[in-house]
C-alpha cells in the first residue's frame, strides 16, 4: 500500500518532501484547495478530482509516498505571493495539480479528475 501523508501549508509540505526525499522511492503529491466547514475543497475541481486520484493510488507503487497538501483557503491561494505559487519546485497555476516530486511529470486541473491519466502519473516508474 502506498504510504499517505496528510498535510496542511506551504512550511509542512516543504518540510515533510524534504525529509522523504532521501528515501529514493517515488513521491506524488496532490495539491488541493482547503476545505470548508462542509468538509469539501473550496475548489470544484478539486472535490471533483480527489475520489479519482484516491482510486488510483490503488495501482501506485507500494513503496512509493504519496502527499495529499492543503494549500489553504481561496484568497491566500489567489494571491500571486502564494508560496505554492513561487517555488520552483511546485510553481502552482491550478488546482488541484497532481505531480511526482522533483519530476517534469504533472496534471493539471481537470486532468486530474481522468482516471486513465492519473493511474499513469502514479503507476509509472520513470
Amino acid at each position: 500500500m502506498v504510504i499517505q501523508h496528510q498535510v496542511k501549508g506551504y512550511e509542512e509540505f516543504t518540510k515533510l518532501a524534504e525529509s522523504l526525499e532521501s528515501s529514493g522511492e517515488p513521491i506524488h503529491v496532490l495539491f488541493s484547495g482547503g476545505k470548508t466547514e462542509s468538509g469539501e475543497s473550496w475548489c470544484p475541481y478539486c472535490v471533483k478530482a480527489e475520489p479519482v486520484v484516491h482510486e488510483a493510488l490503488k495501482s501506485a507503487s507500494e513503496s512509493s509516498h504519496f502527499i495529499h497538501v492543503d494549500v489553504g483557503e481561496r484568497a491566500y491561494w489567489k494571491d500571486p505571493n502564494c508560496p505554492f505559487r513561487k517555488d520552483p519546485r511546485t510553481h502552482l497555476v491550478f488546482l488541484p495539480t497532481l505531480l511526482r516530486w522533483k519530476s517534469p511529470q504533472r496534471l493539471d486541473g481537470e486532468k486530474c479528475s481522468n482516471a486513465d491519466l492519473v493511474e499513469m502519473l502514479l503507476s509509472d516508474e520513470d
